[in-house]
């Protein structure tokens, strides 16, 4: 007998509900990200480096050659700041558009990180969940609204990695796979092959049918073509940059950072205590906790966070965002362990509330009794009793089911990120932005006066927030530099810490001074400086 199931508009009309529903968390939960991107300045020194690069490119109509203080810059590859001229192009010079680049890599990112699960052979009702993982993640979360490499960076590798995960590697899918690789070295050089190449050499252990000889052929193609891209803008930018350029840039970046990272030497097992966090706040949920594979297409999950971690445990230089590319890989496990829970089941995640309550509440004991001048100023004790509000809201929540409870924590997780970063920690960012000594040194510079920088890393922090068209003059910090500069240059200003800068100022009232990271900034004349009696020479 055969039975023929009638067409029901209803059922039509909830799943239909349903997916409109994910969707619609997953761009709240970025519109959030994008949200604490766009309503705080840009950070000193990593954020305002990488924006001043792209302005000295600008304005110096250098696209191919990144600079940086009228020098090469070989730090990093070019994509970012490419990207932020290509915007700068379309919609003039603003602070705006390069703030937006790293959120919507994240879009991208978890449009990529869908695919992937789709591929994986999940259904669409639990691969919708893979991206509101990752875009709940606390440290994603926080890093897709930094000027930063690493949100680009895992984009990118999500769009190599995507064609390769089921059905015939097709030409097609070897040149767009080629393409997304070519763009991650651009965005951060060999280092995305830490990760990539696990999961490439890994490939009989996953996926679902072979490759075969003619797949492995397009795949070879594949890394050429990406490689090829790297190797196009790398060799003549080596050519144009000089020979110390190339050097720095072809070997000191790569070779000599992995053996000799000294800048951020950490302990091999320095990455485990942060995992909790990074996962945060499903590591506080046992129904999410991943499980080992027992299925062949759980094994990529694994193979991408375990090999690549590991390999990033043994590099000396250890920074936490240097693991942005593993976090999708942990959300295909908590996603992979959610599809596992019982659908019916109701859920309290008082846990989470738990958490937010506890930083609610540190908050406001450091507003209330933190040092004013380090702590207090920092943090607004209204903020605080906000997120207390709204951690009770939580608290009170019983979801009648894991889809539920997912969206739930997913959605509160980032309304009390965005509470913690707008409100929280609003008087904080008041510290950090270096407007108003940017626009005093854009003054100086169009009245002619030299500017010289009190320190021997100065990390373009003001260029771009001034749009100054010259580099500052950069000193040691030792005294003589002073003196000396001061003696070639006596109508010139000093910009320099005020812990540094503040014992030599003879004259009350001189110095124009700023918040600065925490501490104070001295914009001052040189005549203002005195350096009685250990160099009277330099008294003028």
């Amino acid at each position: 007998m055969i039975s023929i199931q009638k067409f029901s508009p209803l059922s039509y009309t909830l799943r239909l509900q349903a997916r409109h529903r994910d969707a619609l968390v997953i761009l709240v939960l970025w519109a959030m990200s994008l949200a604490c991107a766009l309503f705080r300045p840009l950070m000193p020194i990593d954020e305002t480096r990488y924006v001043s690069v792209a302005w000295e490119m600008w304005h110096n109509h250098s696209f191919w050659l990144p600079l940086m203080n009228g020098e090469a810059y070989a730090d990093k590859p070019p994509l970012l700041f490419w990207l932020i001229q290509s915007g700068w192009t379309l919609f003039g010079v603003n602070d705006w558009w390069p703030k937006s680049i790293s959120p919507l890599a994240s879009l991208i990112a978890m449009i990529h990180l869908y695919r992937i699960a789709r591929r994986l052979g999940y259904a669409g009702s639990q691969a919708r969940l893979a991206p509101m993982v990752l875009g709940a993640m606390l440290m994603w979360n926080l890093y897709a609204g930094a000027l930063m490499f690493d949100v680009l960076l895992s984009a990118c590798l999500l769009g190599a990695i995507s064609p390769l995960i089921a059905g015939q590697f097709t030409s097609r899918k070897a040149i767009i796979s080629g393409l997304w690789l070519g763009l991650a070295l651009l965005a951060k050089g060999p280092a995305a092959f830490v990760t990539l190449a696990p999961i490439l050499l890994s490939i009989p252990l996953w996926r679902a049918s072979p490759l075969g000889g003619p797949g492995r052929r397009r795949l070879a193609f594949a890394l050429v073509l990406g490689i090829s891209m790297l190797l196009a803008w790398a060799l003549s930018a080596a050519w144009l940059g000089g020979a110390a350029y190339a050097k720095d840039l072809l070997w000191g970046q790569s070779v000599d950072r992995l053996q000799h990272a000294m800048a951020h030497a950490r302990p091999a097992w320095w990455y485990l205590p942060w995992l909790p966090l990074l996962t945060f706040p499903w590591s506080l949920w046992p129904a999410g906790w991943p499980r080992l594979p027992r299925q062949r297409h759980q094994r990529l999950a694994w193979i991408w966070l375990i090999a690549p971690l590991l390999v990033f445990s043994l590099i000396s230089g250890k920074q936490i965002h240097y693991l942005m590319p593993l976090l999708p890989a942990l959300a295909l496990l908590v996603m992979d362990r959610l599809g596992q829970v019982a659908p019916d089941k109701p859920f309290r995640l008082r846990s989470a509330a738990t958490a937010m309550m506890l930083l609610g509440v540190a908050a406001l004991g450091l507003a209330g009794f933190g040092r004013a001048e380090v702590v207090g100023s920092m943090i607004s004790p209204f903020g605080a009793l906000v997120l207390l509000a709204f951690a009770a809201i939580v608290w009170r929540q019983r979801w009648r089911s894991s889809a539920q409870a997912t969206r739930g924590l997913a959605l509160g997780t980032a309304v009390a990120t965005l509470i913690t970063a707008q409100l929280v920690l609003a008087p904080l960012w008041s510290h950090y932005d270096i407007g108003a000594p940017s626009r005093l040194l854009a003054r100086l510079e169009a009245s002619g006066v030299p500017v010289a920088f009190n320190g021997d890393n100065y990390q373009a922090t003001f260029q771009f927030a001034g749009r100054l068209e010259r580099p500052l003059v950069t000193l040691s910090g030792n005294p003589a530099d002073l003196c000396r500069f001061g003696q070639q240059s006596p109508t010139g200003w000093i910009v320099g810490r005020d812990r540094d800068l503040g014992p030599l100022i003879a004259q009350d009232g001189a110095a124009h001074v700023f918040d600065y990271r925490g501490g104070k900034l001295d914009i001052v004349p040189v005549t203002a400086l005195s350096f009685s009696p250990r160099r009277p020479a330099c008294d003028w």
